[in-house]
């Protein structure tokens, strides 16, 4: 029996991966001196199209921009890991899903950057970006790992099928 809804559980896990990723970044800006430059900086190179965005000041915009389409975008990757932490239970081929999932998750977005600026790329080295894609990996799969306490012995019997 499941405690929330399927949209419950997309929100209540988009709300913690976006939160985590913001929070890293929010320190990460911090301790170079430059609070709030990556959704800045991210809000000017996606939304507002500008390929040399401006990295010496916060364009409040942008960074507000950005923000709300990350939260948005995780709250839709919450809907997606709802639905297959839903049926990994029974279907052991969406555990294989799942896996394939969190390795296209850590690096698409640090693809995405270089490929579209290069510039931009330079601002965040990889470990910044596979961190931030990591811990929020990891809080969204304990918020389904406690959800689905079934999943524990499905995954000791057959961890990716038989």
């Amino acid at each position: 029996m499941h405690k929330h809804s399927l949209l419950g559980e997309a929100t209540d896990a988009g709300f913690l991966g976006a939160s985590v990723v913001a929070l890293w970044f929010l320190v990460h800006d911090s301790l170079r001196g430059r609070p709030l430059l990556t959704p800045s900086v991210l809000g000017q190179l996606f939304l507002l199209g500008n390929p040399h965005p401006v990295t010496t000041s916060i364009d409040f915009g942008a960074m507000v921009m950005y923000t709300v389409v990350h939260f948005i975008a995780f709250l839709l990757f919450g809907l997606l890991l709802a639905v297959l932490f839903r049926y990994c239970v029974q279907q052991p081929v969406v555990r294989f899903a799942l896996l394939v999932l969190f390795v296209a998750f850590e690096f698409c977005f640090y693809v995405v950057i270089n490929v579209v600026s290069a510039e931009v790329g330079s601002l965040f080295p990889l470990w910044t970006v596979a961190g931030a894609n990591l811990f929020a990996a990891l809080v969204m799969g304990a918020y389904f790992w406690l959800r689905y306490p079934e999943l524990k012995q499905v995954l000791h019997d057959e961890p990716l099928g038989a």
